[in-house]
């Protein structure tokens, strides 16, 4: 884009030397598009950059009074990909491989117990407590035990919390590359959520009570998150799935309830016609099998091809104005918004959800005899107004 797209705006005319996100103006038309490239994979990093795991990121106090500019730290490679695949099928070493060979930040599986349930002592799993003292219906498994019994009951417990880590496992990963200017690559992200949701409430593992209880917290975070700029599909036969994972799979894929040739097939279906069609008309999407994803320059030759700046992709990455951009990163970090979005009171007529208030009551009464019970507050926990903007406890997510 042109030097002259916004010359009324200093830090704008500032961004186009760094120029990653699109900006949006009618008064210029750009007159080229630009490219991932590996020269920025040994570009060097800023000298302090921002601290997001240990501080939140202010609008007022940063952007206004700090001089914390996003977009300074923005550049060509300053990206979002998604590695996807069916079930079963493995991506995480492709995802070290590849993020580590273009100089991008690699973002593992998240981890729902030790960031979602480990109190910030590190030593003290409240899923585990709750499990010690709540009626059998309310016990919260861990996905090992869900696959051996994959019930309505424990399947909202699990996906409410998944939901939640893989947010959580997004924002921060957003906010490394604002911060940084770093690209990532996540295993997986918060947008898989709606194929793996739907596929379970198709085969009868959720209920759809249940499944409109989870879908309406996702919906109303959608718009709080930005989308990858390309998806990696990693595409298998369902049948070698299948067979790979009777064969070399671990003891619960072998004895899982879930995991069937049918299901397999279905969610295959499921990416092919309606969620890899849908999302790229958001974003880039490129496919290769298993074979093809050991050659990594062949798949970065593929991606230098792609035009980052399509007008007709990546609309909630179009920006007027870089404050635009300032408030989005805060939000990330605002840890009492998001907060709040997951303790609203949704859908109170699920069933599965609720418990006895009587056996409610004697569990609490019995947890206050126990040490555990006095753990401390966890990243999921609304803290007092005046302590709101103070440093939070985060956990790294690599």
């Amino acid at each position: 884009m042109s030097s002259g797209v916004a010359a009324s705006l200093r830090r704008i005319c500032f961004a186009n030397q760094h120029h990653r996100l699109l900006i949006v103006s009618t008064c210029s038309i750009p007159q080229y598009h630009r490219t991932f490239s590996m020269q920025y994979k040994d570009t060097e990093k800023p000298a302090h950059p921002f601290d997001y795991v240990n501080k939140n990121y202010n609008f007022f106090r940063h952007f206004y009074l700090g001089g914390h500019y996003t977009l300074a730290n923005i550049h060509d490679n300053t990206l979002f990909f998604h590695v996807e695949s069916n079930f079963g099928v493995r991506r995480s070493d492709f995802v070290k491989r590849l993020a580590n060979h273009i100089g991008f930040l690699p973002i593992p599986k998240p981890d729902i117990d030790r960031m979602h349930f480990i109190d910030e002592t590190g030593t003290i799993n409240t899923r585990q407590f709750h499990n010690d003292y709540c009626l059998p219906r309310d016990y919260m498994p861990i996905p090992e035990e869900w696959h051996l019994n994959p019930n309505h009951h424990a399947s909202v417990r699990l996906l409410r919390p998944l939901l939640q880590t893989m947010t959580y496992q997004l924002r921060m990963g957003l906010s490394h590359m604002f911060s940084t200017g770093q690209g990532i690559v996540m295993d997986r992200s918060y947008w898989s959520y709606y194929p793996i949701l739907n596929i379970l409430r198709n085969f009868g593992f959720v209920s759809q009570d249940g499944y409109d209880f989870l879908l309406e917290y996702k919906v109303s975070i959608d718009y709080n998150l930005k989308m990858p700029r390309l998806i990696i599909f990693i595409d298998k036969d369902p049948h070698a799935i299948w067979e790979d994972l009777k064969k070399n799979g671990k003891d619960y894929h072998k004895q899982s309830r879930v995991y069937s040739l049918e299901l397999l097939q279905a969610m295959d279906r499921m990416y092919k016609e309606e969620w890899l069609p849908r999302m790229s008309t958001y974003c880039h999407i490129l496919q290769y099998n298993e074979n093809e994803i050991k050659t990594l320059d062949d798949i970065v030759f593929d991606i230098e091809q792609l035009n980052f700046d399509d007008t007709n992709k990546f609309p909630d990455w179009r920006i007027t104005v870089d404050v635009e951009l300032e408030r989005f990163r805060a939000l990330l970090q605002d840890e009492h918004f998001w907060t709040r979005m997951f303790n609203a009171n949704r859908l109170l007529h699920l069933s599965e959800w609720w418990t006895e208030p009587n056996a409610q009551k004697s569990q609490t009464s019995l947890m206050k005899y126990d040490p555990r019970y006095y753990w401390s507050t966890n990243n999921w926990d609304i803290k007092p107004f005046f302590l709101r903007y103070q440093s939070w406890t985060r956990l790294p997510y690599y």
